[in-house]
C-alpha cells in the first residue's frame, strides 16, 4: 500500500478505510485489478518475445533453404495442383493401355505409369534446381522413350482391333504429348514449391502471433478495469476528503501548511488498519 507523506491525506484515507462500508472493498478491488494488469502485461511481453523468436526462426530457415527466394509456391497449393496433375496422368495412361490390358490389370498399369511419370518429374526438378543439364537430358530421353513405347503398344493393339476411334496410332501419339506436357508442368510445380518444413515454421509463427493478440487483448481489458477501479477508489477518497475538510478544522490547518496541527494524542492511539492515524470526525461520516 502506498505511504502518504501528507498527514491530512493519511487521515482521510485512514478514516475512509475505518468507517466507510465500501472503503476497504474498493481499495482491495483496485489492488486486485492492478495486480491482474501487471500479470497480463508480463504475459503479453512474453508472448511478444515468442512471436519475435518464431518469426526470426522462420526467416532464418527460409534463407537457408531458399536463399534466392525462388520457391514461392505454397506447399498446400502445390500439393493440390500435383494431385490434379496426377489424376489427369492416370486418365491419360488408362487411355494408352486401352486395348492392351483389361480390367484391374489396366488400372494397376495406369497407376504404375503415373508413379513413373511423377518420379521423372521429381528427378527433372532436382536436375533443374541443381543445374545438372546432363542429368536433365538423360531424364528427358528416358521419358521420351517411355512415351514412344506407350504409343507403340497402343498402336499395335489398335492394328489388331476392329474398333475405330481411340485405337488409332495418331491419337496415341497425341495422348503421349499431353502426358509429356503434364510431366513438364509437374516438374515446374515441384521446382517452385517451398520446402515442407517452411509451412510448419510459418504456422508456428502465426500461432504465436495469435497468442500474442489474445494476451494483448486480455492486458488491455485488465488495464481498463484497473483504471476504472482506481478511479472509483479515488472518487470515494475525494468525496470523503471534501467532507472532511469542511467538517474538521484540523484538516483545514494541515491543508494550510501547519505541520504541527492535529498531531495524534498519545493517550488516544490510532484505530483502524494500523498504518494511518485518522482523527475523529464530528458528526456522522460522509457516505
Amino acid at each position: 500500500m502506498y505511504e502518504f507523506h501528507d498527514p491530512a491525506a493519511r487521515d482521510v484515507v485512514g478514516h475512509v478505510l475505518d468507517t466507510h462500508p465500501e472503503g476497504q472493498s474498493l481499495l482491495a478491488e483496485a489492488g486486485h485489478r492492478r495486480s491482474l494488469a501487471s500479470q497480463s502485461m508480463s504475459m503479453a511481453a512474453e508472448a511478444f518475445a515468442r512471436v519475435k523468436t518464431a518469426r526470426l526462426g522462420y526467416e532464418a530457415l527460409r534463407r537457408r533453404l531458399d536463399p534466392r527466394y525462388g520457391r514461392t509456391l505454397r506447399f498446400g497449393v502445390a500439393v493440390a495442383l500435383l494431385a490434379a496433375v496426377a489424376a489427369a496422368l492416370v486418365a491419360l495412361d488408362a487411355i494408352e493401355f486401352t486395348g492392351v490390358l483389361f480390367g484391374w490389370v489396366a488400372a494397376a498399369a495406369a497407376a504404375a505409369a503415373t508413379a513413373a511419370w511423377a518420379g521423372c518429374a521429381w528427378l527433372a526438378a532436382l536436375a533443374v534446381r541443381e543445374e545438372r543439364r546432363g542429368r536433365l537430358a538423360v531424364i528427358a530421353a528416358g521419358a521420351a522413350a517411355a512415351g514412344l513405347l506407350l504409343a507403340a503398344l497402343h498402336g499395335e493393339a489398335s492394328s489388331i482391333s476392329p474398333a475405330p476411334g481411340w485405337h488409332r496410332f495418331e491419337i496415341a501419339a497425341l495422348v503421349v504429348l499431353f502426358i509429356f506436357s503434364l510431366v513438364a508442368v509437374a516438374a515446374e510445380i515441384i521446382t517452385r514449391t517451398e520446402p515442407a518444413s517452411l509451412p510448419l515454421a510459418r504456422r508456428r509463427w502465426h500461432r504465436s502471433w495469435d497468442e500474442y493478440l489474445t494476451a494483448a487483448a486480455v492486458h488491455r481489458a485488465d488495464a481498463e478495469a484497473a483504471v476504472v477501479a482506481a478511479q472509483e477508489w479515488c472518487s470515494l477518497v475525494d468525496a470523503c476528503a471534501v467532507a472532511y475538510a469542511a467538517s474538521s478544522p484540523v484538516a483545514g490547518d494541515r491543508a494550510a501548511g501547519d505541520p504541527d496541527a492535529g498531531d495524534p494524542d498519545p493517550a488516544n492511539p490510532p484505530t483502524g488498519n494500523g498504518r494511518y492515524t485518522p482523527d475523529p470526525w464530528p458528526g456522522e461520516p460522509p457516505m
